[in-house]
């Protein structure tokens, strides 16, 4: 007896990453929204698993900072002492909340990274697209074909 769950359609680590580029333009479209965030990062965090390679994790800086900001998330903790990639996750907008009309200034989202991601990723701040633009790209190879 099979104990292997097909949820759905997702059956595959293919599939799991078609879904994970869907989620992707999703948020490309809309880059301030925190719940297509929460969707994106958690399932990126969990392809690892479907590959077999969470190894890889730990070796990469995207890789480790997106896993920090998906248990982070799932568990409203971003102090958990097993992670230690991001500092703050944040709203950052060009004025002050009431200064303008909402809508008028686009708002990004930002992950603050710890000191030794920042020297490794190079910038001590990413938004959200930029990062999971870099996980996307680093999963592609690692999907097999359907």
């Amino acid at each position: 007896m099979s104990t292997h769950l097909d949820f759905f359609e997702l059956r595959t680590a293919a599939d799991l990453f078609r879904k994970i580029e869907d989620d992707f333009r999703a948020l490309q479209a809309a880059p301030s929204d925190a719940r297509l965030a929460f969707n994106f990062f958690v399932t990126v965090e969990h392809l690892p698993d479907w590959l077999h390679q969470r190894q890889l994790v730990r070796k990469h800086c995207a890789l480790r900072v997106v896993s920090h900001l998906a248990n982070g998330a799932k568990h409203f903790v971003l102090d958990d002492p097993r992670h230690k990639s991001v500092t703050k996750a944040e709203v950052s907008g060009y004025v002050e909340d009431g200064y303008v009309e909402p809508g008028y200034v686009a708002d990004t989202l930002e992950v603050h990274l710890s000191a030794d991601e920042a020297k490794e990723l190079g910038q001590a701040v990413i938004d959200v697209v930029s990062l999971g633009q870099q996980v996307v790209q680093f999963w592609r190879p690692y999907v097999p074909a359907a």
